[in-house]
């Protein structure tokens, strides 16, 4: 009978290493089910990484099912929706996000026992600590979600990381696949500040955020400087302060690491407060410095995570640069 191996994935960086599992695990008749989104930058960047490879099936989950009201009625509505799917006999299922109760119940709903959890970043960190000690508020939603026949049974992951996860089952992801695409590069005297939603998220004040930022754009002061929107970020917010402090930005259509190998010319440095791609970039751009920034404006909230990421850049060799 022939086999199929799925992947679930929410964000670009999923994308990607679904296809580094495909390149490593040899899998065939590969579907992707991607958790669209109203984000047109990120489902942009998704789309652009889907030419990469041949995919058997792509099938796009609607944000109409899973946000507003309806995230009440997703369980239906999802079963709907992959009925002839869970007729097919699965070989690997492959999972992008530990954290989303919707992905949660897709792989609850498939009932596989192999189960492999994609890189999804520096989140791979925060693992055991959201597993294992969830957060009250964490709980009461699991609690209304169950209420609502949503199936989020805990899943016992094979992690596909290139992280070091204690007490787990580790399969190394050395992004073999997007090696392949390395070639000769011309290096221009720059700096690539790789952007997050920080403000966004409020992780940081845009006030304070813009103190830390300007700090940084005077450490680079004798190379040209340009800033990396990220997609989830406010554009209108970063060209207001790019005015006011006399900087260039860029936002890419594709992840950071895909612009750069597909780029004849790269930048000498690569900074960032604590962007997943510090550790990423060097797998493709050796000749590059690596800087991360690290504020003391970040919020109390996250600090404690905060403090694990610039943790595991001090193990990687990577410069912490306190502002």
């Amino acid at each position: 009978m022939k086999t199929y191996n799925l992947f679930i994935v929410s964000s670009p960086l999923q994308v990607m290493n679904a296809i580094e599992a495909v390149e490593h695990f040899k899998t065939q008749n590969n579907i992707l089910l991607i958790l669209s989104t109203e984000n047109t930058n990120q489902l942009t960047q998704m789309n652009q990484l889907l030419t990469f490879i041949d995919w058997f099936r792509v099938e796009y989950i609607s944000p109409l099912t899973y946000k507003g009201i309806n995230r009440f009625f997703f369980p239906r509505l999802i079963s709907h929706q992959l009925k002839d799917i869970k007729n097919y006999k699965i070989d690997k299922l492959f999972v992008g996000d530990y954290r989303s109760e919707h992905l949660n119940h897709i792989v609850n709903y498939f009932q596989h026992k192999d189960v492999y959890l994609l890189d999804d970043g520096l989140n791979q960190l925060s693992y055991h600590k959201y597993i294992l000690t969830p957060s009250y508020k964490l709980r009461i939603r699991r609690f209304i979600y169950k209420a609502f026949f949503y199936k989020l049974s805990k899943v016992k992951y094979t992690m596909f990381t290139m992280f070091t996860i204690k007490n787990e089952k580790v399969i190394n992801n050395n992004h073999s696949f997007f090696k392949k695409y390395i070639n000769t590069k011309i290096i221009e005297d720059k700096v690539y500040f790789i952007g997050q939603p920080l403000v966004d998220l409020k992780i940081m004040s845009e006030e304070n955020f813009k103190k830390e930022l300007l700090k940084v754009i005077l450490f680079y002061s004798k190379k040209r400087f340009i800033y990396i929107l990220h997609r989830k970020e406010d554009g209108e917010r970063i060209k207001k302060i790019s005015n006011e402090f006399n900087f260039e930005y860029k936002k890419f259509n594709n992840v950071i690491e895909i612009e750069m190998l597909n780029s004849k010319k790269i930048p000498s440095d690569f900074a960032t407060f604590f962007s997943t791609a510090i550790i990423t970039l060097p797998s493709f751009i050796k000749d590059a410095k690596y800087i991360t920034f690290k504020s003391q404006y970040f919020n109390n909230n996250v600090v404690d995570t905060i403090e694990d990421i610039y943790k595991e850049f001090e193990e990687r060799n990577l410069k912490v640069e306190s502002l």
